[in-house]
């Protein structure tokens, strides 16, 4: 059997025992409730059974991200808490990936594999942990939200079976995304908590989380402050006290992940998307209405295109969701207790989706610290405001029926999407490794991480030198002595002043030092480092070091991360009476 075929028809059979199973258990205890937590947990297995599958997926960035673990990896083993500099990528020549990239999932997937998973394993445990834990935090949020166990489940199902979530899962594979759809309804979990209890804890917590979210995918994190602060605002009916609590939320979590933010402000003078600046309307595609309404493959079911195409669907039974609020709003159906939190999350909708479709583009252009992430990303947000309009629904009608209905309909319509189409069983971490240099070769790039040095027309490097080093003028000899991804140490015997090429793609924070002393370097035409050292032998060290201003960033986030753990520890154990003595 064909792999996607195969693959459907798995899914097809596990759904059906799951629904069989439930129509047993209705049999045989007529009396008892379903515990629709624990059936939201096996539900969310259902669309991850397929990531499971030995080997590696033909498409998407898997491989891409394995790779970049596996370079993270080796930085955190070299002692780099805060890692910065990708030294292995891009044909050995290196660029600053992890200072502009996000750097959250790549540690937890560095935890996965220090548990003693494989990298390809530990990327798959990262994807499928995520998946059901995006559903269990927003069965939390919309559990406190609503006050009913039904509209948390429907709210929950929705949240992970919309379109662009599988699509991040299973065939984008981008792991910021997925993790952001994780943050999301947890920081609005916190928040409502905060607002209820007024605690520190909480307070703490709310902060914590879109802090790590900022980490994750900083362009949904900026995206969503302006919704924290109107949702806290509507919910505290103050303005001047929601401003006071959304401030310190905010402030407390740009501390946390200053590193992250300050990278590009820091850096910016330098990099080539500045010197190059590119227009967003011709540079990225912006979804249009009919990519948001229809599919174009198998009928609008299936999500992906034979090329690997991707559709930026809403979701048809989301689609559903939005037309019949709008009718329940419109008959005055919705409580009056909900109406407020409701309209805003309208508007806050229909907002979203301007910004996704191309009659925005006007606004993008005045965005340049975001206008280059794409604006297909929003698509995540739309999803949690379609999911608590799933969540209203099922407040205002009172036949179950129609909401199970709603229920197998958002589940139905994405079945074909529960996995990639192909994996490649014979691909390992050992054959990925092997290839972890020449991954530009395989789309294995961070544009936005690039140095201006750089040649525009072959910006990156396919070809790994035969040395590290390169004498360009005068006769000398130079041996390796030491090397790591920030630390290269040379001998040099010269016995003329020698030009010399080392092979690393320059980018501040890079420095020479020649028995302690430190010369002078340059980038090349190619943005390659050059420098010249006189008659003599030297032991020379080229290392990379972050500029000042970034390194202290790094010290504020690690300082602000630890201090707010430790807080959130001492205020569990005292709730709990832990350790008293």
């Amino acid at each position: 059997m064909i792999d996607p075929y195969r693959m459907v028809f798995v899914n097809g059979i596990a759904s059906l025992l799951v629904l069989t199973g439930v129509i047993i258990y209705r049999y045989v205890y007529p009396k008892r409730k379903i515990n629709l937590f624990i059936l939201l947990l096996i539900i969310s297995i259902l669309p991850i059974i397929s990531i499971f599958r030995i080997g590696t997926y033909e498409s998407g960035d898997f491989n891409i991200h394995v790779r970049r673990s596996m370079e993270f990896y080796q930085l955190l083993a070299e002692g780099n808490i805060i890692p910065a500099w990708a030294g292995n990528l891009n044909a050995t020549y290196g660029y600053p990936l992890f200072v502009f990239n996000y750097t959250l999932p790549y540690y937890i997937i560095s935890f996965f594999h220090l548990l003693g998973f494989s990298f390809i394993s530990s990327l798959k445990l990262f994807l499928a942990f995520n998946f059901v834990l995006s559903g269990l935090f927003m069965y939390l949020f919309s559990k406190n939200f609503f006050k009913s166990d039904l509209s948390a489940f429907t709210t929950s199902i929705f949240y992970l079976f919309t379109p662009y979530h599988l699509i991040s899962l299973h065939f984008k594979i981008t792991v910021g995304e997925v993790l952001a759809y994780t943050f999301v309804p947890l920081i609005f979990y916190f928040v409502d908590k905060l607002l209820v209890d007024k605690k520190v804890l909480f307070f703490l917590l709310s902060s914590l989380s879109h802090g790590l979210l900022i980490l994750s995918h900083i362009f949904v994190a900026i995206f969503l402050i302006p919704v924290i602060i109107l949702y806290i605002i509507i919910k505290v009916k103050n303005f001047f006290k929601g401003i006071l609590y959304s401030f310190g939320i905010i402030t407390i979590s740009l501390l946390i992940s200053m590193y992250q933010w300050t990278a590009p402000l820091i850096y910016r003078p330098y990099l080539f998307t500045t010197t190059n600046p590119s227009d967003p309307s011709k540079a990225f595609y912006f979804p249009n209405i009919v990519d948001l309404l229809y599919s174009p493959w198998r009928f609008g079911l299936l999500f992906q295109g034979p090329k690997g195409e991707l559709s930026f669907l809403l979701g048809y039974a989301q689609l559903l969701t939005v037309l019949i609020i709008i009718s329940l709003l419109l008959k005055n159906r919705i409580k009056k207790e909900y109406k407020n939190s409701l309209i805003l999350w309208v508007i806050l909708f229909f907002v979203t989706i301007f910004f996704i479709t191309p009659y925005s583009i006007f606004v993008w252009r005045h965005l340049p610290l975001v206008n280059e992430a794409g604006s297909q990303r929003l698509l995540i947000i739309a999803a949690f405001y379609t999911s608590l309009f799933a969540g209203y629904i099922s407040l205002a009608y009172k036949k179950k029926w129609y909401i199970y209905g709603l229920v197998f309909f958002v589940i139905g319509t994405t079945i074909l999407n529960w996995g990639q189409r192909r994996v490649i069983p014979t691909i390992n971490d050992s054959t990925l490794r092997q290839d972890i240099s020449l991954g530009t070769k395989w789309a294995d790039t961070h544009f936005y991480a690039l140095p201006k040095w750089i040649d525009p027309k072959y910006p990156w490097f396919s070809n790994i030198p035969k040395n590290h080093f390169e004498i360009l003028n005068g006769e000398g000899k130079i041996d390796n002595v030491q090397r790591s991804s920030t630390k290269h140490i040379y001998k040099i015997s010269a016995k003329s002043e020698l030009t010399i090429r080392e092979n690393t793609l320059y980018f501040p924070g890079w420095e020479i030092k020649a028995n302690r002393k430190t010369i002078n370097l340059w980038p090349d035409k190619k943005g390659v480092i050059n420098f010249k050292i006189k008659t003599g032998t030297y032991y020379a060290e080229v290392i990379y070091e972050d500029l000042l201003i970034y390194k202290l960033s790094k010290v504020i986030s690690l300082l602000s991360l630890l201090s707010i753990f430790l807080f959130i520890l001492h205020l569990t154990l005292k709730k709990y009476k832990i350790f008293k003595l």
